[in-house]
């Protein structure tokens, strides 16, 4: 029988209290009850039902179909879990006898034996006996004497050999303890000061997916239609009789559509908000008032084509995606070039390379009481590839080391992506340029 199945379940659950009342984990709520979720499944003998999934639905409380591999938000908090744990046995659990470890890949925590550091004892009885021999020899002969002072000699030699290498692997342990809580602090902070800006109690959150009838409108009229005209709906008047195709028109937009890839962005949100206590609200462009802007956090997703009100915060951004109705193509307007970047890019569906953007712009909101995070891109691809950026936090982390964000999430930026459009999907992302707001 191994020592971890041999242990107690009383130490186990004593060691758990522990480590949950300890500073690295009495102020993270979360991730104290991940431990305690798989440690009493373990202690109760059902390490079998130990997975991503129970996890997600009983920790993080996500709906029983939720997908893992796109909702990474158990691996990101186990990876937090094992940190902790370690810093914990550094310091503050440094004297226990038995050791808690989630191996990596897995989350069936295992309990082990183990020694508690025990050189400084050690050291003691060493120097005790060499002064003892040191005491008998100088009662003896000078010749015994010489030989008591070489016995204790070699006997203290190894003592203080211990004694240096025990000074040292301190001192190391220490030096890499400060080094591993500044940056575990410093990517827990950049991993949590993101998605809390946007969902959060203090204002309400609003999704508005795009309106994709609008788009259709626009295709159909071949003019881009301006903020002014959509809050006014001056584009549903036509001046004369209307032609078989303006009459279409007006059918399409009477609709309400949006698009798939939308919806799953919608859904996939909806998760990480939950995981944080929030349930948002769902706003369809339409019914969206320039004050809910104002006084609510809100994600619009979509270019202006279909979403509009993006063109709220064009003042104050830098790339700007613009369509010629004309031709169907997009251009991404660079209004203020840095040295090596191009004044422009383009985005042709006809050309062969298939090449699309998408733009993460992440800005205060009106009040600057709030934030606003538009996700668009010149295709459904495109768009799903600005989602795909945000939800990811290894790629945010390393933009955010990229674009040298000290503040993480809590800094507003925009940043241009590129990727290519395969059979409507995106492929995997570059940056292409990026501004931070001063």
């Amino acid at each position: 029988m191994s020592d971890h199945e041999a242990l107690p379940p009383l130490a186990k659950r004593e060691l758990v209290n522990r480590i949950i009342a300890s500073t690295y984990f009495h102020r993270s709520e979360r991730l104290s009850s991940f431990l305690q979720h798989i440690c009493e499944l373990e202690i109760q003998g059902r390490v079998s039902e130990i997975n991503e999934k129970d996890i997600g639905r009983t920790v993080f409380q996500l709906p029983t179909d939720y997908d893992p591999s796109i909702d990474g938000i158990v691996r990101s908090h186990a990876s937090r879990l094992r940190r902790k744990l370690e810093m914990y046995y550094l310091n503050e659990g440094r004297e226990e006898t038995i050791r808690l470890v989630i191996p990596r890949g897995a989350y069936q925590p295992r309990f082990e034996l183990c020694v508690p550091e025990c050189v400084p004892k050690h050291i003691s009885s060493e120097a005790g006996a060499a002064a003892q021999e040191k005491q008998d020899g100088e009662d003896g002969s000078a010749e015994r004497a010489v030989t008591q002072d070489a016995a204790q000699e070699k006997e203290a030699t190894p003592a203080r050999r211990m004694l240096w290498i025990g000074s040292v692997a301190v001192a190391l342990l220490m030096l890499a303890g400060v080094w591993f809580y500044r940056v575990h602090r410093k990517e827990v902070a950049m991993e949590r000061g993101f998605w809390p800006q946007i969902f959060n109690s203090q204002r309400p959150t609003i999704l508005v997916p795009s309106d994709s009838s609008l788009a259709i409108w626009q295709e159909f009229k071949h003019t881009n239609l301006t903020l002014a005209d959509y809050l006014t709906f001056a584009h549903g008047k036509e001046e004369g009789p209307p032609t078989p195709e303006q009459r279409l028109a007006a059918t399409v937009f009477a609709r309400r559509y949006t698009s798939v890839v939308d919806l799953e962005i919608i859904q996939k949100l909806s998760h990480v908000a939950r995981s944080l206590n929030v349930e948002p609200s769902l706003r369809y462009a339409r019914d969206v008032r320039p004050n809910d802007l104002k006084q609510s956090n809100v994600v619009l997703i979509g270019s202006s084509e279909t979403n509009p009100w993006g063109l709220m915060f064009q003042g104050g951004m830098n790339f700007i995606l613009k369509k010629d109705q004309e031709r169907g193509i997009y251009t991404i307007e660079n209004r203020r070039p840095l040295p090596g970047e191009s004044a422009q890019w383009i985005s042709d569906p006809n050309e062969q390379t298939r090449t699309v953007y998408c733009k993460v712009s992440y800005l205060a909101n009106p009040s600057g009481a709030g934030n606003i995070l538009i996700l668009e891109g010149t295709s459904m691809a495109a768009t799903a590839c600005s989602w795909e950026f945000v939800s990811n936090q290894e790629h945010l982390r390393q933009f955010w080391q990229q674009a040298k964000l000290t503040g993480g999430g809590s800094s507003h930026f925009e940043v241009l992506l590129k990727t290519n459009n395969l059979a409507g999907d995106a492929a995997a992302s570059s940056v292409v340029a990026w501004r931070v707001a001063p």
